[in-house]
């Protein structure tokens, strides 16, 4: 049981853990699985996205927004960050802060 906990201590095994929870449609668990990881790496610009993602998919918007925000914070750089805000905010009507991320 010991050797078990430390394997899911590690966080590029809780990634496979989330990841593969998402891959099959369990997004309640890779959620939880992420938020896991963002406990102890909670500037993972990649892993908030991916968080993001999972909330736009569950009709979430003020919560993907949240986490794009965050990730784009973090990793400015990223394209497809930059696009999903770009969309969102040309869905809100707001083209100034659309022009800024696309």
């Amino acid at each position: 049981m010991e050797k078990i906990q430390t394997i899911i201590s590690i966080p590029e095994t809780i990634f496979q853990i989330a990841n593969i929870n998402e891959m099959i449609g369990r997004t309640k668990q890779a959620l939880k699985w992420y938020q896991i990881i963002l406990t102890k790496l909670p500037n993972d610009a990649g892993v908030l996205a991916r968080v993001g993602n999972i909330f736009f998919r569950e009709d979430d918007e003020p919560q993907a927004l949240h986490y794009y925000l965050e990730s784009y914070r973090l990793l400015p750089m990223n394209l497809d960050t930059n696009v999903w805000l770009g969309i969102y905010y040309v869905k809100q009507c707001l083209y100034e802060k659309a022009c800024f991320y696309l």
